[in-house]
């Protein structure tokens, strides 16, 4: 069984611009602790932009996704060492060796780094697994690589909530759940696939709640984290009712 940490809010900080990033993160203020620099703003704003938001008294979640060969993965992950890194990302589809390799390398490039494995993308569905060859289902899928992931030593699972329920016992006690995927009641699903709303989602067992578009495109985004920091503090796990 696993051990329920407390469900944390972190901002997807997708955005066009280094500008607009900092004027949503100024807007969100001192109650968001987390945020995730993706691909697009990593490449943008480039490690200067990590160093300065971690300086702020943020947490980085650097979600690079890296996914090659074993020996390349490893050594992103060593280029990465002088950064304020909290969580990173790679592919769990990468396979046993990387995984195993990317665990070794973080906890000496990275020891304050939980290292997570990505699984099947919330934008992804049955069909869109099958046209690629995986005949699984979503779920079986998702728990096929999380195994794995977690047997090569990595430490925490990046999933859609809706696979929470069937990994919290099938994994080992202390891995992190991350979870995209993640929209309020009443707001637009985008590219999302396998949805939950932020209470949904710490009922079922979330550590961490990726959420983006709800809090960038908010009028306010500071009341907005607010609204779902009080409905997950309220929530309870289901399995602990």
């Amino acid at each position: 069984m696993q051990t329920q940490k407390s469900t944390e809010v972190i901002l997807a900080l997708d955005v066009e611009s280094r500008t607009q990033a900092e004027k949503i993160v100024q807007a969100a203020g001192e109650n968001l602790k987390w945020i995730k620099i993706g691909l697009q703003t990593y490449l943008r704003d480039g490690p200067a932009f990590v160093s300065d938001l971690a300086s702020e008294g943020k947490k980085i979640f650097l979600d690079l996704k890296l996914h090659d060969i074993p020996n390349t993965m490893a050594k992103a992950i060593e280029s990465l060492a002088h950064l304020p890194v909290s969580m990173l990302t790679i592919h769990a589809s990468a396979g046993t060796e990387a995984l195993a390799r990317c665990s070794e390398t973080i906890i000496e490039a990275l020891p304050e780094a939980t290292l997570l494995a990505v699984t099947v993308l919330t934008s992804m569905d049955a069909e869109n697994l099958n046209r690629m060859g995986v005949m699984n289902t979503p779920e079986d899928q998702v728990t096929k690589l999380a195994k794995l992931a977690t047997e090569a030593g990595v430490g925490g699972i990046v999933c859609s909530p809706k696979e929470l329920s069937s990994l919290y016992d099938a994994l080992p006690s202390g891995v992190s759940f991350v979870t995209p995927g993640i929209r309020p009641a009443g707001t637009d699903l985008g590219d999302q696939k396998r949805v939950m709303t932020p209470a949904e989602a710490a009922q079922a067992g979330a550590n961490y709640l990726v959420i983006g578009r709800p809090i960038l495109g908010a009028e306010n985004p500071d009341k907005v984290i607010a609204q779902i920091q009080e409905e997950v503090s309220s929530s309870q796990p289901s399995f602990l009712s």
